[in-house]
């Protein structure tokens, strides 16, 4: 009786052993992940991006190649590419979601992590224009950058010379249409 009783209970123990999630337990990247993510995205709700940004970074350390990993590549991207996040970085963001999309089939978010990706790329374009954009209370103001200022210059000094060449031009009509109206001398006929 005894012998079927522990016989009973290694069995149960057994059965039960990987559904178990007791802090003896190895760590696991599908058992860490709920509460690594759930963390981080209390982080970057708050404003911490930072630490959203660390907690994600180790649990990809922690657990590299894992399905879990690659999803994290992929929030590491979101938090990067929102504007409330001060240290936000496009090209990172890309970079995130590059190893996200390289990481296989069966990705969660694959559309999503596309869609971002081209995002990503046209803000990082945007962020090179070399614009300067100045908001005051008031009024935004426009400052072009040296190369845009050099530009203009060069437009400003060919549109004069076309302007030169335009009034000489009507100057020449001018005198050619006073000719042509002014009378002929008679021939003497």
């Amino acid at each position: 009786m005894r012998a079927r009783l522990v016989l009973a209970l290694v069995m149960g123990a057994v059965a039960c052993g990987p559904h178990m999630h007791g802090a003896g337990g190895p760590p696991s990247a599908a058992r860490d992940w709920p509460s690594t993510v759930a963390a981080a995205q209390r982080a970057a709700g708050g404003g911490h991006y930072r630490d959203a940004e660390q907690m994600l970074a180790r649990f990809t350390e922690q657990y590299p190649g894992a399905r879990e990993a690659q999803e994290a590549h992929y929030w590491r991207a979101i938090f990067m590419l929102d504007p409330a996040n001060q240290a936000r970085d496009a090209q990172r963001a890309v970079t995130q979601l590059d190893a996200y999309l390289a990481s296989g089939s069966g990705l969660v978010h694959r559309p999503e992590a596309q869609v971002l990706r081209r995002l990503a790329l046209a803000l990082d374009s945007l962020s090179r224009v070399p614009v300067v954009v100045v908001a005051s209370p008031t009024d935004t103001v426009v400052r072009p950058s040296a190369a845009n200022l050099a530009h203009e210059q060069a437009l400003e000094k060919e549109n004069e010379k076309l302007k030169d060449q335009l009034e000489k031009t009507n100057a020449e009509l001018d005198r050619i249409k006073k000719r042509l109206a002014a009378p002929k001398p008679d021939s003497g006929l």
